[in-house]
């Protein structure tokens, strides 16, 4: 009874849009902070110009997509396998968006 108890818990976070919504997001946060510890004395726009300048926004989106490992760690030793798999979806559309603008 007890070990049906601890399978059922973890369903509440246990969504695949979540996990998509939380491995778009996490990008995002961390390129900001980024740009915030590193350039944050430059607007914004030109740190963007700068990094299209510098051919290095791939390198930098590919940082940023890094911490969505932990993020999917998380998920998935907290048997939330469906949000993880969201992160990993995700991440693989972020890699894929990444290969399309390498190429152009």
């Amino acid at each position: 009874m007890e070990n049906q108890e601890q399978q059922k818990q973890p369903v509440k976070l246990n969504n695949i849009w979540l996990g998509v919504l939380a491995g778009a997001l996490m990008p995002v946060v961390f390129f900001v902070l980024y740009y915030l510890f590193r350039f944050g004395y430059m607007p914004f726009s030109a740190f963007i110009h700068r990094l299209v300048e510098t051919n290095t926004i791939i390198h930098v989106l590919s940082l940023a997509v890094f911490p969505n490992l932990g993020l999917f760690m998380l998920f998935v030793r907290g048997n939330r396998l469906r949000s993880g798999r969201g992160v990993l979806l995700a991440t693989i559309l972020y890699a894929v968006v990444a290969f399309f603008v390498k190429l152009s």
